[in-house]
């Protein structure tokens, strides 16, 4: 099945990766637990819990064509999206199926590649959902 993924960019276009990279997804709930002093019960009472970020690593090579030349077009298209300091908005079915529609690059990197054409990458991201941090005093 064939996923494509996109970024849009700090221009406002959306660029779709030349070869489709290969897209991990972790995620976990986080859970408050609270042990008894001197309970009978074993274990613990889990207070609340909610849904952390999910984890997405995206693996995947660059190729150009010609096999004389780099691919420093796609590479310099990819390193302005990761370098932005905001998230970045993403097109892909497994992560839309997630509820995930934009991202949050931490690590990446660009590793050793055999051949004049190819580049190797890899980024480690997060999800970032939108949040509303101020509520508007007509509404209480």
């Amino acid at each position: 099945m064939v996923l494509p993924l996109s970024f849009r960019l700090p221009d406002g276009k959306w660029w779709q990766f030349p070869v489709e990279p290969l897209i991990s997804v972790s995620g976990k709930n986080i859970i408050k637990r609270r042990y008894v002093a001197k309970s009978e019960k074993r274990g613990s009472i889990k207070e609340r819990w909610s849904e952390d970020d999910l984890s997405i690593n995206i693996q995947g090579t660059l190729v150009n064509a010609d096999l004389h030349a780099y691919p420093a077009d796609d590479l310099s298209t990819l390193y302005e999206a990761v370098r932005q300091r905001k998230a970045i908005e993403v097109q892909n079915e497994l992560l839309q199926l997630l509820d995930c529609h934009q991202i949050v690059v931490e690590p990446y990197s660009f590793p050793f590649s055999k051949g004049e054409n190819v580049q190797n990458f890899s980024l480690d991201a997060y999800s970032d959902d939108l949040y509303e941090l101020f509520i508007d005093v007509k509404d209480v």
